[in-house]
């Protein structure tokens, strides 16, 4: 990462570097480690060393000099005091699903939260606790026999921490809001290797600030969230068109979503080739299709949701409109996980839109022609209880915006690198132009550090995080991140 990323909304000076772990380094930090972990240490050219520093993006390809394979809270803590002591550059890796690549730090430490992977459930008090190293799996695993959800994200391999610390949209979040509106405690070990456990009435500064501000305030080793009665199934329609029908469809989707329920979730998704998804029908699988997907976010038998969902299906002239009541943990939450697995080339753009502006449509159907890379180009549907949240009760900022457009993409080959980036910015850049926008800290690519204070909230809100910073990390150890410069006022 640059020192532009480290820099505060003001000018502040970047941080001292830290020390990378070298041969010399590495062996002191297994001789203090080795005795303490009840995980592992994990060194350059050892069998696993090769699976733990993959992460989900390709592009990423960084070599820590060492990782700390943490089973425990008090691992954590040993591989945190060993870095403090010895100004030890590190990282913190959940589940490596940034396109970033910040769960790893190139020469350095990686904490890798993998062992740390257990999900306890209270269906009484609808209370869930969670390691720091969940995966979204692990929670739908475990809170689905119970007839209870968390709200999170779309891909079942992503980590939990990432995803909720700097906010975590799902299929959910218009009904249950972000995953970050549902904590109720965080256990959370500090840059002086104390741990404390972040609340409403507990530490109610970091509490804020860990709600949207990533993880530049400690390790979050464990997470009380707060369940939903959900499911065991979703009600999912799904309209498909062809490109000759794709715009008069998106028009006509973008007059009629101010007039859809919080109980729905209305997306779109334009692919250069269709998936095989359960709602596909097999000629129309590898097809450039554009799909409408709504889905029903309460009772899957409601008479209400098969009436909406078909209201919605006839959006358009789709080619092809079906209805399918779905499991939800074993089924809509990995539906889209072979589409998105770890190891290919991947770039994000992505926007918070104030509108669907037809200026927005053009550009985005003029890119969608010519798409040269897999993935999807997507319209996610926000607001609900995404918005319902007042502004400055958490340090997530952007609540209001009706629309997300997310350009989420991945490709095989390195030689493809620079076109399909400059493809991507290309229709970001023209989405830009026609409506206002905000940025979502989660999916901000390595090279996009100039919208850090805009996906952050803003500058007002930045300088916030910035003083929280400094009372919890004054020396800035945690900054493999899309880093916020401890501010000390006065």
């Amino acid at each position: 990462m640059s020192d532009k990323s480290m820099s505060g909304p003001n000018g502040d000076q970047p941080p001292a570097r830290l020390r990378a772990v070298d041969e010399a380094m590495r062996a002191v930090l297994i001789e203090e480690l080795s005795p303490r972990l009840r995980g592992k240490l994990i060194q350059p050219g050892e069998p696993a060393y090769e699976e733990r520093r993959a992460v989900w993006n390709a592009m990423v390809d960084k070599r820590p000099g060492l990782i700390a394979y943490c089973a425990s809270t008090a691992d954590v803590v040993a591989a945190v005091d060993a870095a403090r002591r010895h100004r030890v550059d590190f990282s913190v890796r959940g589940g490596g699903h940034s396109v970033s690549g910040s769960a790893l730090c190139d020469g350095g430490l990686t904490i890798d939260l993998g062992g740390m992977r257990e999900v306890g459930v209270d269906p009484a008090r609808r209370a869930v606790e969670a390691d720091g190293g969940c995966l979204l799996a692990d929670l739908d695993r475990a809170t689905a026999p119970h007839g209870l959800v968390i709200p999170s994200g779309t891909v079942s391999t992503t980590g939990l921490g990432g995803l909720a610390l700097g906010g975590g949209f799902g299929w959910l979040s218009r009904r249950f809001g972000l995953t970050c509106d549902n904590f109720r405690y965080l256990d959370v070990v500090l840059a002086d290797g104390t741990v404390v456990r972040a609340s409403s009435t507990s530490h109610p500064d970091l509490f804020w600030a860990l709600r949207g501000g990533g993880g530049n305030y400690g390790v979050v080793t464990r997470f009380g969230l707060r369940a939903h009665p959900f499911g065991p199934n979703i009600r999912v329609g799904a309209a498909l068109y062809r490109p000759r029908d794709a715009g008069a469809a998106l028009r006509e989707y973008a007059r009629r979503l101010p007039e859809v329920s919080a109980t729905v979730g209305w997306n779109v998704s334009l692919k250069r080739r269709m998936p095989p998804y359960p709602f596909v029908p097999p000629e129309l699988v590898g097809e450039r299709m554009m799909m409408l997907i709504a889905m029903w976010l309460g009772d899957d038998e409601s008479p209400e949701g098969k009436r909406e969902i078909e209201r919605l299906n006839s959006t358009g002239h789709p080619c092809v409109t079906t209805t399918e009541v779905l499991p939800f943990a074993e089924g809509v939450q990995k539906m889209l996980d072979d589409e998105f697995r770890v190891g290919r080339r991947c770039y994000t753009k992505e926007l918070h839109l104030g509108d669907l502006t037809d200026e927005a449509v053009d550009a985005l159907l003029r890119f969608w022609a010519h798409m040269r890379m897999d993935g999807e180009t997507a319209l996610i549907h926000t607001g609900g209880a995404i918005g319902d949240v007042p502004e400055g009760a958490s340090a997530f900022g952007n609540r209001r915006s009706p629309l997300w457009m997310v350009l989420d993409t991945h490709w095989s080959e390195a030689a493809q690198d620079a076109g399909n980036i400059g493809q991507l910015r290309r229709v970001a850049d023209a989405v830009a132009a026609t409506t206002e926008t905000n940025a979502y800290v989660n999916m901000l690519n390595p090279d996009e550090a100039d919208r850090v204070v805009e996906a952050l909230g803003g500058e007002a809100n930045h300088r916030a995080l910035g003083r929280v910073k400094a009372r919890y990390d004054p020396a800035n150890l945690f900054r493999s991140n899309w880093n916020i410069v401890p501010l000390h006022d006065g």
